[in-house]
């Protein structure tokens, strides 16, 4: 699983702690039913009573269009798909703001947890400079790259609506999250070689 050997280290490795292998699993494994579970009922809050969101978006929006990609994304749903503005919007900023304080909130859980340091990083370095081109992409294109494809399919009703962009978002935030928790574990973990340690280094290299 990607995020229990991530970037060529083993995560869990001598990792003891069942309870907490269990949490980190459920944390990272599996479809991201808790953001499907909040974009369905943010959905069903438009269909029902879509005059909320309509209240509620110019404000979210004000905050949301600081990111470049929404910048970019919102007025070109206004354009093609005027009705999903709204949608979008607070689908876009509660998705954000779960993924955040989900995030933080898990990786306090991680430092505060009792996990022993036996990981030793033959190539830190090289470790780091993966994770970060990796944690980069996932923030770019939740924050800089707007994802509408425009040309001949913008003004479907499928390609470029709110449904899809949320669905690639969901997909980001998940990955971005798991990417950041590894991080955070990774970094709880790890510790200095010294002479007197008779702990196998884990590493690709």
């Amino acid at each position: 699983m990607m995020f229990k050997s991530f970037a060529g280290v083993d995560l869990f490795f001598r990792l003891q702690n069942q309870n907490f292998i269990k949490r980190y699993e459920s944390h990272i494994s599996g479809p991201p039913l808790d953001m499907a579970i909040l974009s369905m009922s943010i959905l069903f809050l438009w269909l029902t009573r879509g005059s909320v969101l309509d209240y509620i978006a110019p404000q979210l929006r004000y905050m949301l269009v600081i990111l470049p990609k929404y910048y970019y994304e919102l007025p070109w749903l206004a354009e093609n798909h005027p009705e999903q503005v709204a949608l979008y919007t607070c689908l876009s900023f509660s998705l954000i703001t779960f993924t955040v304080v989900k995030t933080l909130l898990f990786s306090v859980y991680i430092i505060s947890s009792q996990l022993s340091r036996e990981i030793i990083v033959a190539d830190l370095k090289n470790f780091f400079k993966t994770d970060l081109i990796y944690l980069l992409t996932f923030v770019v294109l939740i924050i800089l790259i707007p994802l509408p494809i425009y040309g001949a399919g913008a003004s479907t009703t499928v390609v470029g609506n709110a449904y899809s962009l949320t669905f690639f978002n969901i997909l980001f935030l998940k990955m971005l999250s798991g990417g950041i928790s590894s991080t955070v574990l990774l970094a709880k973990r790890i510790k200095r070689p010294s002479r007197s340690d008779q702990v196998e280094v884990t590493s690709n290299d």
